[in-house]
């Protein structure tokens, strides 16, 4: 075996250890080449080339002596962490599928320079630009990328915009939920360069102020990426992280259903009881979007963010326009507190999700609801869908079809006319209350939709999402009959929420062939995925997902990292 020049180092030490036979795979697979490499080497990444972690520690412990008297000069290496401080043991679960690593590891690494091609400009920010690229895998096979570079200067990089990138970087690195941007991994070149997951469709911004004919996002669809956001929320305030600029302009499309949080770049730890982050000296921060305890005392936390969140929901809404458009951000503060002032409702918001969005804008951080507890109260706020069940031509009204689903935006079961959105022309406006029946809820009751008879509580199936009503994935429906509008559109909807990407006709076809069971519909849609996704059998790609307790994220990097 004939060593790289300029790797003897890591030879000698695997020699030493009597780990030699990893050298190649830690040469080849790994990127590694310089010691310094290793603070990006996860221990899953090992555990993917055949290194057992007795074996890692070994490694670990040597490479902490290697280094003991290596005083390296690069920047990058004096801000992020090492390999050996973050490992921690785990037990792989034992059944029929062998040596199956965690998904989180394999591709999140250091990747040549020469293996990304950048393309167009997609946009640029304080400290980066961003470009579409293609990363060619050692396999050959190539993926759709972004990347984000750090803008350098004549003299090098600033070390302020050089620390947040690099902030950056090490926040994205442990992060892992399907509606948060993915980091693929780092390109330690001139200039340097994240590798991150591509959202084709760009920010959600974007898509709220394009010029026509592009028409408007439903408002149904809205509703799911506001619960899809509140998820990936919920799960950085578990994690200890406070995000401080969420806006639209920081969500993306991934596809024309499912939205991810971006732009880590002011991400921060929360520390102390108070579970509190606080800002230390003059740095930017969206004042419109800020809480007031952020805009006073530079204090931001989880209560923050769902302030953020709420003008978020007002973002979206409101078609994209700018929060406190042609107020100066000096006087944001005083109408927050003085004059106890409050964004207005949007036209196309529903006075449930204003109510909701209103007590994300509660004064004290404690009255705020969290995240978790915003995900239940979307399903509570979330607006009532209808079908037109005649012609509907007036001057003046929305015009509608027999058949066209409406999204109720006002309206009361003892009021003559109600405010909607025409599902099929996106058009909104008002129109006769008779024009319409209700598909998910009996007249009788206030519209609301989703919520729960006193005493039930929703289930949740394997993947965590809701299920409806105790029992009610478990009603069958005959493969052939036919399905009543109501029954139909709950149960598509679990689906079309648990499986990101599929068609409302799909989600039928996979009811009725499952009888109408719910979860068993989810999960043979999430075989179909992932067996499009691969070169795998559907058996093969069913117990890749039993092992991912049915994560279709997790298991679709598990097989694209394994050609």
């Amino acid at each position: 075996m004939l060593p790289e020049a300029g790797s003897l180092w890591l030879l000698r030490l695997l020699r030493d250890l009597q780990l030699a036979q990893f050298y190649r795979p830690i040469l080849e697979e790994l990127n590694v080449t310089r010691p310094e490499h290793f603070d990006f080497v996860r221990a899953e990444d090992l555990d993917g080339i055949g290194m057992g972690r007795p074996a890692q520690r070994r490694l670990a412990e040597a490479l902490k002596r290697h280094r003991s008297g290596l005083k390296s000069k690069n920047w990058v290496y004096k801000i992020l962490g090492g390999f050996a401080s973050g490992q921690k043991e785990t037990t792989p679960p034992s059944d029929s599928l062998p040596s199956l690593p965690e998904p989180d590891g394999r591709l999140k690494c250091l990747i040549p320079d020469r293996a990304v091609c950048r393309g167009e400009l997609l946009g640029s920010g304080c400290f980066g630009m961003v470009h579409r690229g293609l990363w060619t895998l050692p396999s050959g096979q190539t993926v759709p990328v972004a990347v984000k570079s750090l803008r350098v200067g004549p003299e090098g990089p600033e070390g302020t915009e050089l620390e947040d990138f690099l902030r950056e970087v090490s926040v994205m690195m442990n992060l892992e939920h399907p509606h948060v941007l993915r980091l693929h991994g780092l390109v330690l070149g001139q200039p340097l360069q994240m590798v991150m997951e591509l959202a084709p469709l760009g920010s959600l911004h974007a898509r709220l102020t394009a010029p026509a004919p592009t028409p408007p996002l439903a408002l149904a669809l809205l509703c799911l990426f506001l619960r899809q956001v509140a998820g990936a929320m919920a799960y950085l305030g578990a994690r200890g992280l406070v995000h401080r600029d969420l806006a639209t302009r920081n969500l993306l499309l991934a596809s024309p259903r499912t939205i991810k949080v971006a732009d880590f770049g002011l991400v921060r730890p929360l520390g102390g009881a108070r579970g509190r982050y606080i800002m230390g000296g003059p740095r930017r921060i969206p004042f419109a979007w800020c809480a007031p305890e952020s805009l006073r005392h530079g204090a931001f936390s989880s209560a923050s963010d769902v302030w953020m969140y709420g003008v978020t929901l007002w973002e979206m809404f409101a078609g994209g326009e700018e929060p406190w458009a042609g107020v100066p951000p000096y006087l944001i503060l005083q109408r927050l507190e003085k004059d106890r002032a409050r964004l207005p409702r949007p036209p196309l918001c529903s006075r449930a999700l204003y109510t909701l969005a209103l007590r994300c804008w509660a004064y004290h951080p404690a009255d705020r609801p969290t995240f978790s507890d915003l995900e239940g109260l979307l399903q509570e706020a979330w607006p009532p869908e209808g079908r037109c069940v005649r012609e509907v031509m007036e001057p003046g009204a929305l015009r509608m079809e027999p058949g066209d689903p409406i999204t109720i935006i006002e309206g009361s079961p003892d009021s003559t006319t109600w405010k909607g959105q025409n599902g099929r022309t996106f058009k909104v406006g008002s129109f006769a209350a008779s024009a319409v029946t209700l598909v998910d809820l009996p007249a009788t009751r206030p519209i609301l939709r989703g919520t729960p008879a006193r005493g039930e509580r929703h289930q949740r199936n394997a993947d965590g999402h809701p299920v409806g009503a105790p029992g009610a994935s478990k009603a069958t429906i005959p493969s052939g009959g036919p399905l009543s509008d109501p029954e139909l559109q709950r149960r598509v909807m679990e689906v079309e929420l648990s499986v990101h990407g599929v068609t409302y006709q799909e989600c039928q076809a996979a009811l009725r062939a499952t009888g109408g069971d719910v979860v068993s519909a989810i999960r043979n849609l999430k075989v179909e995925q992932l067996f499009y996704l691969s070169s795998w059998s559907r058996a093969d790609c069913r117990r890749i997902l039993e092992r991912y307790q049915w994560d279709l994220s997790a298991a679709s990097r598990y097989v694209l990292a394994r050609p």
